[in-house]
């Protein structure tokens, strides 16, 4: 009787070490295209070598955190803004898919739809929020102080909507679960 090898097929996959590689790469196109200052770009660049070595290090996120200064300190641009805030995302996910996915691993891209679904949406969100705050300070001649103040207020309404949705899915979970809190209450 011969023995059967038993597996599956994976299809199209990529090795894990390539997640890593791509949050360098990312950050260095980044550093290169929006950070004027070489100490900064020096700073995000070893930030993101460090990132691929060791995740865990949460080096990406310094990486990423070096890009936004070089918009914060030259002359506005929309394009340059729209373009960080589209490197900082590609920064985070890609950090947070290394953090997760081993580097001598394999990973099917098939596996990688819904998160790059879940970027193009957030994507659209980011980039209309950007053109659109860039629109009204342009409308106004003084450059639109008024827009932080409203942006904060929205932002505070924003956690204050998802505290709440989150107490009542864990008030029904404590509800629902079993032994927990004694079961359904009169």
């Amino acid at each position: 009787m011969s023995r059967r090898v038993r597996g599956f097929r994976v299809g199209a996959a990529l090795p894990g070490a390539v997640l890593r590689l791509a949050v360098v790469a990312v950050t260095l196109v980044g550093a290169l295209t929006l950070q004027p200052y070489p100490l900064w770009q020096g700073v995000a660049v070893a930030a993101a070598v460090v990132a691929a070595v060791l995740p865990q290090s949460l080096a990406a996120w310094v990486g990423a955190a070096c890009l936004p200064f070089g918009v914060i300190l030259s002359e506005p641009a929309p394009g340059r803004t729209a373009l960080a805030v589209l490197l900082v995302h590609a920064i985070h996910v890609l950090g947070s898919l290394s953090l997760t996915v081993p580097a001598l691993s394999w990973v099917a891209l098939r596996v990688l739809v819904p998160t790059l679904g879940r970027f193009v949406v957030v994507q659209l969100v980011a980039q209309s929020v950007v053109l659109g705050a860039w629109a009204l300070t342009q409308r106004s001649g003084d450059g639109g102080p008024w827009i932080a103040p409203v942006a904060a207020a929205g932002l505070l309404a924003g956690v204050l909507l998802l505290l709440r949705s989150l107490r009542g899915i864990d008030a029904g979970k404590a509800a629902a679960a079993p032994g927990v809190g004694g079961g359904k209450r009169p």
